[in-house]
């Protein structure tokens, strides 16, 4: 069971991922595929303004799997959360029950 304050926490992740959702779609077919785009981190810090270049190859691997959010390295995960990705420059964390 989840509290109150862990919903908040995966509401503001679904928020950035749908902003990084808008983005790609307004870069589609405009930048390179070796291109970085600047998406939004999908920690669950609300305040956080931390960005992270991803080639459109990248992104499409984030989003391959629902439960997938893209996160900047050393920023905050929910208990449960684990790393299905990392690299250097972002890491992909997962979850279960996120639609």
């Amino acid at each position: 069971m989840t509290t109150a304050r862990e919903d908040r926490f995966v509401e503001n992740e679904k928020l950035f991922r749908t902003a990084n959702e808008g983005l790609r779609e307004r870069v589609e077919g405009i930048v390179e595929p070796d291109q970085s785009i600047p998406f939004l981190c999908e920690c669950i810090d609300e305040t956080c303004i931390a960005r992270i270049d991803l080639t459109p190859q990248e992104y499409e691997i984030v989003r391959s799997d629902n439960q997938w959010f893209v996160i900047a390295p050393g920023h905050p995960r929910l208990d449960g959360e684990r790393i299905a990705e990392e690299e250097d420059r972002f890491l992909i964390v997962t979850k279960k029950d996120v639609g």
